[in-house]
């Protein structure tokens, strides 16, 4: 073997892998579904809505050696949520709020860095690296403690190989109680996808000051329940929306509940996750609920809260359906009560689909227009998803544009389903001082 390459039986040879955990991934994979699943993974009860996704270019990386040399070159110290999809940490980290780690532990062949913490009250951040022979991705949920007392919390992934042995990664971590303005914090890993080890790290976390905290006492009355507003967060990274709710048991389902945050221009601020921890006792349910939301503008002087839920019928969803070969423009499809997409125009490059639509209908649509939804199918099936470009985007008012990672396919479908429309609730605003 040349000298340029290293023993990967050797390597391979020295990573341990539990048998167990090993034949529990091969059942999981034998019985996969052809839809493709998304990155993010939630841990207790965390919610996303509008979760931004990363590219994903080993292939580019395994082919060009000058594409693995560029990849492997990304600067990651001090920069590292610069270039990633998150808009709030984006402007985290160009305004220099991010603190930088630079910890690495090694085991078992596996090398992990946490590279940068963002943590300003409305969200904790976690950036880190992870590098190793085989392509192993994701990290398993961590121990976490905060001076010393282990703390209760949900957590989403979201990630992209910058090389074939070079994972690029984000934890965001969502506390259930309140974190100090300053801590100490150890976090331990025991295992990284299949390899178990023990990876350590310990550092100083300070809060950013750029944080604007409202808070309230503003009792809601719903049907069923009363909701209680904390308070409102609103930091360079994120807005988040604290709240408590009692409900009668058999009436209102708090964890049936979202909430649209509108500004004073009329603007639905995009969902980003939540988690919601609660108990029945003597037929109420009591519940704390915190919704994350992208970051505000600065000269927005006012937000709504408009709570809303969805009841889903049981069994699956009509569905509608058209040929891409046969479609002729504009086209319209029946999203049920929900209302209508107007397919306006489609544009095919080498290695996507661009489909451009109109919504119509009663309901509110964030940037994403993630409650109407829209997919391309393959011949076999299967949801043609570009990994980079998961989501719809606005393009002005109620019009958007979707891109799909279809190819030189033929015989493609696009479909959408029908949805029911959401019951809105009596709202609420908040004036920021």
């Amino acid at each position: 073997m040349s000298s340029q390459f290293p023993d990967l039986k050797n390597e391979m040879d020295q990573i341990s892998v539990p048998v167990e955990k090993l034949d529990t991934i091969i059942a999981e994979t034998v019985s996969e579904t052809k839809i493709k699943k998304p990155k993010k993974r939630i841990v207790m009860y965390a919610v996303s809505a509008a979760v931004v996704g990363f590219g994903l270019f080993i292939g580019s990386a395994m082919v060009s050696p000058a594409m693995a040399k560029v990849a492997s070159n990304i600067p990651i110290v001090g920069t590292f949520f610069n270039d990633i999809g998150d808009e709030g940490l984006k402007i985290a980290g160009q305004k220099g709020l991010t603190q930088v780690v630079d910890q690495t532990a090694k085991d078992n062949g596996v090398t992990l860095t946490i590279n940068e913490v963002f943590y300003d009250g409305t969200r904790l951040t976690l950036g880190y690296t992870q590098e190793s022979i085989l392509p192993l991705g994701e990290l398993e949920r961590p121990v976490i403690k905060a001076d010393g007392k282990e703390i209760n919390f949900s957590s989403g992934y979201s990630g992209e190989f910058v090389t074939p042995q070079k994972y690029k990664g984000v934890i965001d971590i969502t506390p259930t109680k309140e974190l100090p303005e300053q801590f100490e914090m150890k976090i331990h890993f025991d295992s990284v996808g299949l390899v178990p080890g023990n990876w350590t790290f310990q550092f100083p976390v300070k809060q950013s000051n750029e944080v604007k905290v409202i808070r309230l006492d503003e009792d809601i009355k719903l049907v069923g329940a009363e909701l209680n507003v904390n308070s409102l967060k609103i930091g360079p990274a994120g807005t988040v929306l604290d709240m408590k709710i009692i409900a009668d048991s058999g009436l209102l389902d708090p964890h049936s509940l979202e909430f649209y945050l509108i500004d004073d221009k009329g603007s639905v601020i995009n969902f980003l996750n939540g988690r919601i921890h609660g108990e029945t006792v003597d037929g109420k349910e009591y519940a704390t609920i915190q919704r994350l939301y992208e970051p505000l503008d600065e000269r927005v002087g006012r937000v709504k809260v408009i709570p809303y839920r969805i009841e889903f019928p049981l069994g699956d969803l009509k569905e509608e359906s058209v040929g891409m070969d046969k479609i002729e423009l504009p086209f319209r499809m029946s999203q049920g009560e929900f209302g209508d997409i107007i397919i306006t125009d489609i544009k095919y490059a080498d290695d996507r689909t661009i489909v451009y639509y109109d919504v119509q209908g009663e309901a509110i649509l964030d940037n994403y227009a993630s409650m109407s939804t829209l997919w391309i199918e393959d011949a076999k099936g299967e949801k043609l998803i570009l990994d980079e470009k998961p989501f719809p985007e606005r393009i002005k008012d109620q019009s958007f544009k979707k891109e799909f990672d279809t190819g030189k396919k033929k015989g493609l479908t696009l479909k959408t389903r029908h949805q029911p429309l959401p019951e809105m609730l009596e709202g609420f605003e908040i004036e920021i001082p």
